[in-house]
């Protein structure tokens, strides 16, 4: 039984515990192209958190990984059937009630692990960081080591693509259905702006995509999932024990030099 996985442990072993770092992975209920379940997200943050916090705890940080939220910001994804959405403002206060349970027993640092590209959370985090002790700090996973992402995925894409697909084959193979994947072709923008960049909308998914998916998955394998998993989980890894063995002080996260 693994006292830093708050899921699966106990009171009588963990009431003595003091963790330093609290991990809450966060993904999303939507379609994933025609061939990926709708949790893909959560199945790949979840993964991704548990690793990591297994290695960190065998290197001696003191982590606590938190359930995870299965449902994120996709107000533009509601067009594709069974999409579920929570709010921008819901989350501020789910957010804001995480924090003060955590703050209520010590613990200095949340890290919000997120696994789903609409889940923008910075301007929660703003509000939140002048209510609180606890120091938060936003990793968006798939942006932790995007080399390695380069050097071993040939498509680029966004949703349900070569990645999403390829760790799916190495986290739940059992729930790809390789046959029903389409190409991820997605269609253009009418205007100039957003064609160069400079122009931003939230995207409708049911009008700029075909079937949800966003890149071409053909290419994927389980053997590029599994690369790019350990790859990103040594990333997050490293950060859970440096923030576990720093000092906090009036500066922290910087340092006074």
């Amino acid at each position: 039984m693994a006292q830093w996985n708050l899921a699966e442990t106990t009171l009588g072993l963990a009431r003595d515990a003091e963790y330093k770092v609290a991990v809450l992975p966060v993904g999303a209920t939507e379609a994933h192209g025609m061939h990926l379940p709708y949790a893909t997200d959560t199945i790949q943050v979840e993964a991704l958190a548990k690793e990591a916090c297994r290695r960190a705890d065998s290197q001696g940080a003191q982590v606590l990984l938190l359930p995870a939220i299965p449902y994120g910001v996709n107000e533009n994804n509601l067009g594709f059937k069974w999409t579920i959405s929570i709010k921008p403002s819901t989350f501020l206060a789910i957010f804001a009630d995480i924090v003060s349970s955590l703050e209520a027993h010590d613990i200095p640092n949340l890290v919000i692990l997120n696994g789903h590209g609409g889940n923008e959370f910075q301007p929660h985090l703003r509000e939140l960081c002048r209510q609180t002790e606890v120091h938060i700090t936003l990793v968006n996973w798939y942006m932790s080591n995007r080399q390695a992402a380069a050097e071993i995925f040939e498509a680029e894409g966004e949703h349900a693509d070569e990645m999403e697909t390829s760790l799916l084959l190495h986290l739940r193979p059992d729930l790809v259905v390789s046959e029903l994947a389409g190409d991820g072709a997605v269609r253009e923008p009418a205007l100039t702006a957003m064609k160069e960049g400079w122009a931003w909308v939230a995207r409708p998914w049911d009008r700029f995509t075909y079937d949800s998916g966003f890149g071409d998955p053909s290419k994927a394998s389980a053997d590029k999932g599994h690369r790019y998993f350990e790859a990103v989980v040594g990333k997050l890894s490293q950060l859970l024990v440096e923030m576990s063995g720093a000092e906090i002080d009036d500066l922290y996260p910087y340092t006074a030099g």
